[in-house]
């Protein structure tokens, strides 16, 4: 039996200010939100994406409970997780589709970049299942120890497998 790989993508986008509908930030991002997981629902590329909301402390939610969001917190990581065809077809999405390049474009100037990298990728046997809190460890592990087979970025790609 031939192991299939697919290409996982995990990444944050912490907004500077105040995690509220006040901040123009929030607000547009929330806003162009349901466009960009409609396109990625009809995009060839992409086997299946997920979302999700891990405030300060460590505990997750589903976007659909981000609101309403402790005052007093600092704001979130608003994070995505996708499986890919390939790398071409994450590049394709993220910076030639309909949807995505215009609105991170557009909202790129209001994030907090200070821990370092936002994006890893890692190969995966197709079926392999993960959750959110799987890829912030690889996330983390980018940050700490630089890229390696099981965490890396654009910069610093990894082939896929051979299939076995």
């Amino acid at each position: 039996m031939t192991t299939e790989y697919r290409l996982i993508h995990f990444n944050c986008a912490r907004p500077l200010g105040a995690f509220n509908m006040e901040n123009e930030f929030v607000r547009v991002f929330m806003a162009i939100l349901p466009r960009i997981f409609t396109d990625a629902d009809s995009f060839d590329g992409m086997h299946w994406h997920t979302h999700g909301i891990r405030r300060p402390n460590g505990d997750w939610y589903g976007m659909q409970d981000a609101f309403p969001y402790p005052r007093d917190m600092a704001a979130p990581d608003v994070c995505t997780m996708a499986g890919w065809t390939s790398i071409e077809a994450l590049k394709e999405f993220s910076y030639n589709g309909r949807t995505h390049p215009p609105g991170m474009r557009r909202l790129s100037d209001s994030l907090d970049r200070s821990d370092g990298a936002s994006f890893v990728l890692w190969w995966a046997p197709r079926g392999e299942r993960f959750s959110m809190q799987d890829g912030w460890e690889r996330l983390q592990s980018l940050r700490q120890n630089g890229p390696t087979e099981s965490a890396f970025s654009l910069e610093h790609l990894i082939s896929k497998p051979v299939a076995a």
